[in-house]
């Protein structure tokens, strides 16, 4: 799924679901060998703490070059969409194999910067549950498994979260509604659930 998503969202008070999330610190970029070693391991985590909730991860397609701005264009900004030199992209599929969405890791060719995840449901959001596997499992691979003892923005839990972003979304009847939670483990949070067509598409955000 090919969407741009202006860094602008980022300076409002929000409730997203695109997952963007800064993985690692410059100082541990070491070189192309442990760039590259820590986009797999990036991958491999998310897609083990998944297997273990019986959703398919497949195994990334990546992506660099001229092929970048072809099937890696995330942002309007242009200042931000052109520091992205390598990105890597899976799909998603539930128990019965049935397709919910894509997670990309997209960065520097020396390091993963961003992990994206966006999610497509029906119009009666029956994959909730999967929603919430799937960004539970990204935030503690890439943010920290903190959760619910720091309980960022008053939230018991990742569940609690979405739930009400879900509830306020359904509520408001707008056509796109945001959350954001800021400060978990140095990191910054975002949602954004969208009305479309084919019911609503979510997309999480983290970020420095």
């Amino acid at each position: 799924m090919n969407k741009k998503f202006p860094l602008s969202i980022i300076s409002g008070t929000v409730v997203i679901f695109l997952l963007v999330i800064l993985l690692l610190p410059t100082s541990e970029k070491q070189g192309d060998n442990s760039s590259s070693i820590s986009y797999v391991e990036t991958n491999k985590n998310i897609q083990t703490q998944l297997a273990m909730h019986n959703i398919a991860m497949s195994s990334p397609l990546k992506i660099n070059g001229l092929s970048i701005e072809k099937y890696c264009t995330f942002f309007s900004d242009e200042s931000i969409q052109d520091t992205l030199e390598y990105c890597t992209s899976t799909e998603l599929l539930d128990s019965d194999g049935y397709y919910l969405g894509n997670i990309h890791i997209v960065g520097a060719t020396n390091s993963p910067k961003y992990v994206i995840g966006v999610i497509q449901v029906d119009p009666t959001v029956s994959q909730l549950e999967e929603i919430k596997i799937i960004y539970q499992a990204i935030i503690e691979s890439t943010v920290c498994s903190c959760w619910e003892e720091d309980k960022p923005g008053g939230f018991e839990s990742i569940s609690n979260w979405i739930d009400a972003a879900n509830t306020h979304h359904l509520e408001a009847k707008k056509t796109t509604s945001k959350s954001e939670i800021r400060g978990l483990a140095q990191k910054d949070l975002l949602l954004e659930i969208t009305t479309n067509t084919e019911g609503y598409l979510w997309k999480f955000i983290a970020f420095d």
